[in-house]
């Protein structure tokens, strides 16, 4: 999973650079997530939730990013988030993911998301995708242990979009 995730990580870090326009690399991209989805499905259907106990904190944290980055079912995604919850409610994964991973379900599922994890460049800059209920975000994002909207705003530009 740490190998497979170290990939990921420097596969799609040069794809965001080409701005997501490199076609051999997004191919990459696809065929990793693709494995790395299979073996979770099986950990998963054995073993639950791949938290803390199971493959310590690295892993658990790139179970989650591949999930995340997953184009797999809707079903497969909801399947996960129910597994992530009972996770985080028994100390083996942080609430964080839970947020991240709801959003990615709910915008699948066409819906506005809950946590405002989820940004698009707009004329050359981050904005949230659409928030359900937006003036309650940032007391969302509190109970589940993230910072403000605002300042994982800035913390995002000067990521993806630095000066």
């Amino acid at each position: 999973m740490l190998r497979l995730d170290r990939l990921d990580h420097a596969l799609r870090s040069e794809w965001t650079a080409t701005e997501f326009k490199d076609r051999a690399l997004e191919r990459k991209l696809t065929a990793l997530t693709t494995a790395g989805i299979a073996w979770l499905r099986d950990v998963i259907q054995e073993h639950g939730w791949p938290g803390h106990t199971l493959v310590g904190r690295a892993a658990a944290a790139a179970a989650c990013r591949l999930v995340l980055h997953a184009e797999c079912s809707l079903t497969f995604h909801r399947q996960c988030l129910r597994r992530l919850q009972d996770a985080a409610a028994q100390g083996e994964v942080p609430l964080q993911q839970v947020a991240y991973l709801t959003d990615v379900v709910r915008m699948r599922a066409g819906k506005k998301q809950l946590y405002g994890t989820k940004f698009r460049k707009v004329k050359g800059e981050l904005v949230p995708y659409p928030i359900e209920k937006a003036d309650a975000v940032d007391a969302r994002r509190k109970q589940m242990e993230l910072p403000s909207l605002r300042t994982y705003a800035r913390r995002l530009q000067r990521r993806y979009l630095p000066s």
